[in-house]
């Protein structure tokens, strides 16, 4: 299969032809009623690869996971806390034909290349300050706890922090967009990150739903208990972050735990997550999803039956009340709020981790790497890409202008007061909704 693909990617315009002219020709031989017309199927399904194949300079691997084999083992460390080689964004492999052909190709290339790398020479610098405050207190390196409701992308998303946490840039000077990770010659992210509902369900004798059925306060146990192995594992110099299980948060005892760290509400409409762990693939579509790779529904979700069936009506409402009342407890007792069931953080959770560094930096009074005496400089990168976002780039100097007028000195500063935003710089209707979606994507520190 590995050589098909290579053939797709690799094939020349005059093969390409050649092949489908030796489709049509055969279309009017004799068939067995055994041989089925695979041949027109296979042409087409080359046609539509090569073309996607051809969009070169914007390959993104969201989410994407090695398996534990690829990372090398460390004496005298747990499983959970070895060196994890996760290529979260890979560097384009310029043999495979894929590299950037035009201009404007190479240009969009480097621009979201430069865009990445920000990320994680961001997140290093951060991670650097956070540990010096923590110790200046007499504390251990902080923790990460993501809060919030199943599929929330949280996850993803505190994957993508701390691999750039954990970044480590090269002494030669090349980006990680631009390495060769395939020979190890830069090494790979070193950071630890646990699930407790993963744990709990490995660490249970029984079925967890099983378990909440037979004995909820047994389950509630064991899942505290799982939150303080979590908090007691030893200090390491490497970033360490933990997906609570979404009701966990609602106990006093953990909130104590939790409270400890750094805690982030990865925040999505009740409905949107109701639809997306309700949701099961179609058999016989052509594509196989591994069950740990689906977002499933909470513990007491399934314990109800609501698995499955996103149009049970009567579920949906009570299961969107009980997750909005949970909500707001997030709300209150988190650092900082994402949405994560947006446009620019659902396609890449890389841009959730953006998004994070910057309000982390907010929340602590931290400088980011290059803030200092450029400020109208880094107001206007990030009021450029942000009106990029929604399409809107043409106009960057009325809104430089504006917030000029208007004293703004960041971009949330202009999404809190997006209605005068939008008046002032002329957008009309269908510009103003699309720049209200970007809006919403801007991260709440409290």
């Amino acid at each position: 299969s590995s050589c098909l693909a290579f053939e797709i990617v690799t094939f020349s315009k005059s093969r390409l032809v050649r092949f489908l002219t030796m489709v049509e020709a055969t279309r009017g031989m004799p068939r067995s009623n055994m041989a089925p017309r695979w041949r027109l199927a296979g042409a087409s399904l080359l046609v539509a690869t090569s073309y996607f194949a051809s969009q070169r300079g914007y390959v993104f691997t969201r989410g994407l996971r090695l398996p534990s084999t690829a990372a090398p083992r460390q004496p005298g460390l747990s499983q959970e806390a070895q060196i994890r080689n996760v290529v979260a964004m890979r560097a384009i492999d310029y043999s495979s034909g894929m590299a950037p052909q035009t201009e404007e190709e190479k240009s969009e290339s480097r621009k979201y290349a430069k865009r990445f790398e920000d990320i994680l020479t961001g997140g290093k610098d951060l991670w650097a300050k956070l540990v010096r405050k923590w110790e200046a207190e007499g504390k251990a390196s902080p923790r990460f706890y993501f809060v919030g409701q199943n599929g929330n992308m949280g996850e993803e998303v505190l994957e993508s922090l701390l691999s750039a946490l954990s970044y480590v840039q090269a002494a030669d000077g090349t980006w990680f967009w631009d390495r060769d990770h395939e020979h190890g010659k830069y090494g790979g992210f070193e950071w630890t990150l646990w699930n407790s509902d993963r744990k709990l369900s490995s660490s249970s004798k029984i079925a967890p739903t099983d378990l909440y059925m037979e004995n909820e306060e047994e389950y509630r146990e064991k899942e505290t208990e799982i939150i303080k192995q979590f908090a007691a594992l030893p200090d390491a110099s490497h970033p360490m972050g933990m997906v609570i299980g979404e009701s966990a948060i609602l106990r006093k005892e953990n909130q104590d735990i939790i409270k400890t760290g750094i805690v982030v509400f990865c925040d999505t409409d009740a409905e949107y997550v109701w639809a997306k762990t309700q949701y099961r693939p179609k058999s016989g579509g052509g594509l196989y999803t591994t069950p740990d790779m689906m977002d499933r529904p909470p513990v007491w979700a399934l314990a109800n039956g609501w698995d499955g069936d996103p149009d049970d009506t009567e579920a949906k409402m009570e299961y969107m009340k009980i997750v909005t009342q949970t909500a707001k407890s997030c709300e209150e007792f988190a650092d900082v709020r994402l949405r994560t069931d947006v446009s620019g953080v659902v396609e890449n959770s890389h841009w959730g981790a953006e998004r994070l560094i910057k309000s982390l930096n907010d929340l602590y009074g931290f400088t980011a790497v290059g803030e200092v005496g450029a400020d109208e400089e880094n107001l206007r990168a990030d009021l450029e890409k942000f009106l990029e976002s929604a399409r809107l780039s043409k106009y960057l100097e009325p809104a430089m202008k504006w917030a000029e007028e208007q004293g703004a000195a960041s971009i949330e500063d202009i999404a809190e007061n997006l209605e005068d935003f939008s008046e002032a710089i002329g957008l009309k209707p269908l510009e103003k909704k699309r720049l209200e979606k970007i809006a919403a994507t801007v991260v709440v520190a409290s």
